[in-house]
């Protein structure tokens, strides 16, 4: 076939290219399983030879099924819609559908030309923020598949439409306190526009607002096209305004130009109203919208559509971020200083780069004083009146042993439980608060495994029918430790020649601390107490040796490493397949320059589905002297905005915040996988029940013991004895 002279293959080509049917090409193609290794082989290598692009989208019509989401955006330069339309590619199911994007520049004409061209016949649904023109509305309601609107509303929804938006009541209502709060009287809403029938809901509401405390509120027009001349016309009269609020981005930049090319450097007070990564400036204040969020909302209502009764609601109303709030609370203190004991980790070093913000608003300099794990265990042995610091952060692991010792109760700060941060990622984690139902601490930098995997391997057609040639299943992400021995098996290059990675699996035992971390969920996998009858601890049971088994069959398709973070680096660097590590060594596929696999990763909750939680709890030693700079402290970390920026930052944080923000989420694709793990995480006895019980000790006589049979010096047989007599030992100590 040709093509303006240029010669195009076609799929009757390629099989003859290949020597095989035209069906088999198509299996091929189509990643359907049923075609064998040598015959893939063949086909790939035509389509190399040939050049052959496959087309998507004639795929997809051929199987008959509609296949295509239509997103309708009044403008691709527009901040918001940027965040919304890449929030919901991110979270689309690519697989089973394409995703078609369309800019209408808020013109009814415009946006009924694109409508009359849409193929209807393969629209699966169909997003719109729509101008909301008679005409239009029409249109849309002759379309053959569900209609989302977001942020404008048609003034009725029909039985197939939904409608996504921010909570306009309550923005209007936050705008209206903070500009009475500035003494401001007159507001000028530059952006202003009317949607066919439908007046701007955010307009409609801030007025309603502003008139219940008495403001003034003067709409002033503006759109896309015109943005920069109707900015110019604005900015000679602005002045009269106590304060502008602006809701787009394209005429906050056109706005600023007029200021900027006019030489106007007496502005009024600026109110941004819009995107999450609204550009922050001094003479700003910025009420900030997510939109990513929005995105993400949409794209699980798509989902839920054919879920949804028909007494189901169709409008979904969602809380704004609202005005950053990190600094409100924080009182001054000029020269004030805090020594803080932490442990280096990819968190502390996010840490040290926000912590000159702190000092600069606060007056109080914090002193990191970051040290290895082993270096953090001896130096908790010399606390006391002599050698303290003001804040002390240690393992989730240590803080039943230690807590009471170095720590001053928060009722004698004294912190109630309403200064306490209310969103915490996982409500389990405050068993590591709570010492005798006294608070003593609060989770600093929360972690949980996760299991991460090359999703472009496990979705590889020639290595999916190799795998189930040998184990007669499909390659999958596996949900069971059988399941995951049989990928890391294949994924070696010492039992399979032919596997792209030299191991299949990473196993982290460098010392006995972190062996128990990487084996407990193998073995709570298998039992569902660690007590017996009696309450009792047992270690010496059939489910422990089953444990031990699997994982030491999983040391011959691993690479053995010391830390999370070695582990973390072997995955990077393409050496294995897979891996299961803390999620806050994560970041290190993005951000080491060594990483071969970014764009390339997936992330599933852990085989077994029995992850622990790891970081660690900070409190105030009961020796400091600075309990009220430690307060503000704590009142700025635990603040929405900065347990954001830990997180972009390549930290983690406690609060659920920081795991809804679309600007993490785009960064770090496994943010929701963390997010679901903590729900599921456990470390130690989950209700606390037995009163003498020490995670440290207990997974110190597990560690030690996995260790030994990964050393050769012991049978699996006898793994359960000698960890019972480790911890019976350990337990008759105290």
């Amino acid at each position: 076939m040709t093509k303006e002279g240029l010669f195009v293959p076609t799929i009757n080509d390629i099989a003859k290219e290949a020597g095989v049917s035209h069906g088999t090409v198509s299996n091929v193609l189509n990643k359907t399983g049923k075609v064998s290794i040598e015959k893939i082989r063949l086909v790939e290598e035509a389509i190399k030879k040939l050049g052959y692009v496959p087309n998507v989208q004639a795929q997809r019509l051929r199987q008959g099924a509609p296949s295509t989401i239509a997103v309708l955006l009044p403008s691709l330069k527009e901040t918001k819609y940027i965040d919304f339309f890449t929030a919901i590619q991110l979270n689309f199911p690519k697989s089973q559908n394409s995703l078609l994007v369309y800019q209408t520049e808020d013109i009814p004409a415009e946006e009924e030309a694109i409508l009359d061209n849409l193929r209807v016949s393969g629209l699966v649904a169909l997003i719109t923020v729509s101008c909301l023109s008679k005409e239009c509305l029409e249109k849309y309601r002759s379309l053959p598949c569900p209609v989302i609107y977001i942020d404008r509303k048609p003034c009725d929804l029909r039985s197939n439409e939904w409608f996504i938006a921010f909570d306009t009541s309550q923005i209007g209502e936050d705008i209206a306190v903070y500009c009475s709060s500035q003494a401001w009287q007159r507001m000028a809403y530059f952006g202003a526009s009317r949607h066919g029938e439908s007046e701007d809901l955010l307009l409609k509401n801030l007025k309603a607002s502003f008139s219940s405390h008495n403001l003034s509120l003067h709409p002033v027009s503006a759109n896309y096209k015109l943005a920069l001349n109707q900015a110019f016309d604005f900015a000679h009269i602005c002045a009269q305004y106590d304060a502008i609020l602006l809701q787009s981005s394209i005429c906050m930049d056109a706005l600023f130009s007029a200021f900027q090319l006019l030489h106007i450097e007496k502005i009024p007070a600026i109110v941004i109203i819009g995107a999450y990564s609204a550009p922050a400036r001094e003479q700003w204040k910025s009420y900030q919208l997510d939109y990513g969020f929005l995105g993400i909302r949409t794209v699980k209502m798509l989902s839920k559509l054919s879920e949804l009764s028909e007494n189901s609601s169709q409008e979904a109303l969602f809380r704004p971020k609202g005005f950053a709030d990190h600094l409100s609370s924080l009182k001054r203190m000029p020269g004030g200083e805090l020594t803080m004991l932490t442990l280096e980790n990819p968190s502390t070093q996010a840490l040290k780069n926000l912590l000159p913000e702190f000092e600069y608003y606060s007056g109080i300099k914090v002193r990191l004083i970051s040290v290895p794990y082993d270096d953090l265990l001896a130096q908790l042995n010399l606390i006391g009146p002599q050698f303290t610091y003001d804040m002390i952060r240690i393992d989730v692991a240590q803080f039943d042993d230690v807590g009471k010792k170095i720590y001053l109760p928060f009722d004698e700060i004294p912190i109630s439980s309403d200064e306490l941060p209310p969103r915490l990622i996982q409500s389990g984690y405050n068993n590591y608060s709570l010492l005798e139902n006294r608070i003593y601490a609060l989770p600093l930098d929360p972690s949980v495994q996760i299991f991460l995997y090359r999703a472009d391997l496990f979705n590889d057609a020639k290595l999916c029918r190799a795998y189930y040639e040998h184990f007669h299943e499909n390659l999958a992400v596996p949900t069971t430790y059988d399941q995951y021995l049989h990928v890391a098996e294949f994924f070696s290059q010492e039992h399979n020649p032919d596997s792209p990675t030299e191991y299949g699996t990473t196993l982290t035992c460098g010392s006995a601390a972190v062996a128990a971390s990487d084996f407990l969920p193998f073995y709570l996998s298998k039992t569902d107490s660690l007590c017996d009858a009696d309450g009792r601890i047992r270690l010496d049971t059939p489910a422990m040796e089953e444990a031990v088994r699997q994982y030491q069959t999983l040391e011959k398709f691993a690479c053995k490493q010391n830390w999370w973070g070695d582990s973390i680096r072997q995955f990077s660097e393409g050496r294995t397949a897979m891996t299961i590590v803390y999620s806050n060594y994560a970041a290190a596929l993005i951000n080491s320059k060594n990483s071969t696999v970014v764009g390339k990763v997936g992330a599933a909750v852990i085989p077994g589905r029995k992850p622990l939680l790891g970081g660690g709890v900070v409190g105030i030693s009961r020796y400091s002297t600075k309990v009220d700079a430690c307060k503000q402290f704590f009142n700025w970390y635990y603040s929405t905005e900065i347990a954001s920026l830990l997180v972009r930052l390549g930290g983690t944080s406690p609060i659920i915040d920081a795991y809804e923000d679309f600007q993490n989420y785009s960064i770090f694709p496994w943010m929701n996988t963390s997010k679901k793990s903590f729900g599921l995480g456990q470390r130690g006895i989950k209700d606390g029940s037995h009163e003498n019980f020490s995670i440290q000790k207990y997974e110190f006589a597990i560690g030690t013991t996995i260790r030994n049979v990964l050393q050769g010096m012991m049978s699996v047989e006898g793994a359960g004895k000698m960890a019972q007599a480790l911890y019976d030992a350990s337990d008759s100590l105290q």
